[in-house]
């Protein structure tokens, strides 16, 4: 295996390997096209990778992976791939941005965490038993998009004798009138149990016990 390579030779690396799979050959005019690079730049790039044993490379003939640089390479995408996904299908951002975040943190994270980066993300997304997680992140990412964002918080965050307003109910709530509450409310933590299972809020002169499945799912504005 090849010894730790830089950012650079791994965006090398891996632009060799994209356009070996989509155009059956990367010509180094082709990589430095792909990379927004300098001849130079891919010709010394070349000359290093050539070093490690990752490519084999000739003047004016297709740069070749070898069996090292293929199997980085393709460590290098499916780092890419992972964290692309992550990003887009669980927090919600851009393709673009994704990719983009994706392409800086690729090179620091490695196979172990990539592997708990899979097993995370499958568990969020394809989950049944994880729908709630779903409700309450999608609405809890939709706080981002307000202008005071970081007002915001589930009833569960507030500290004690912290006063707020509520603004929504979760979805996650199929009656959210039991709990006589409604968005436009101001209401105080008064304490939580000992158990972390009961919430007691005061609200209009009168004092509320609320379950915790119901206070990590009302909305608060501080």
């Amino acid at each position: 295996m090849a010894k730790k390579l830089s950012a650079s030779l791994e965006d090398y690396l891996e632009a060799i390997a994209e356009l070996s799979a989509t155009e059956g050959h990367a010509h180094t005019k082709e990589i430095a096209d792909k990379l927004g690079v300098k001849m130079p730049s891919v010709t010394e790039a070349l000359r290093q990778l050539t070093e490690t044993g990752c490519v084999i490379y000739q003047a004016h003939q297709p740069v070749q992976l070898t069996d090292t640089g293929r199997a980085v390479a393709n460590e290098i995408v499916l780092r890419h791939q992972v964290l692309k996904r992550f990003f887009t299908e669980i927090l919600g951002l851009t393709p673009a941005k994704a990719a983009d975040t994706a392409c800086h943190l690729e090179h620091v994270v490695d196979v172990d965490t990539i592997s708990r980066f899979v097993i995370f993300s499958d568990a969020i997304s394809a989950r049944s038993d994880a729908r709630a997680l779903q409700i309450h992140l999608t609405e809890a990412m939709s706080n981002l998009e307000k202008e005071d964002s970081e007002k915001y918080c589930t009833l569960k965050e507030l500290t004690a004798d912290e006063t707020a307003v509520i603004d929504r109910f979760s979805r996650n709530l199929a009656d959210p009138g039991q709990y006589g509450l409604q968005p436009g409310d101001v209401v105080t933590l008064n304490g939580v149990s000992l158990d972390k299972s009961v919430f007691r809020v005061s609200c209009r002169g009168n004092l509320l016990e609320l379950p915790v499945t119901a206070a990590e799912n009302i909305w608060c504005k501080r």
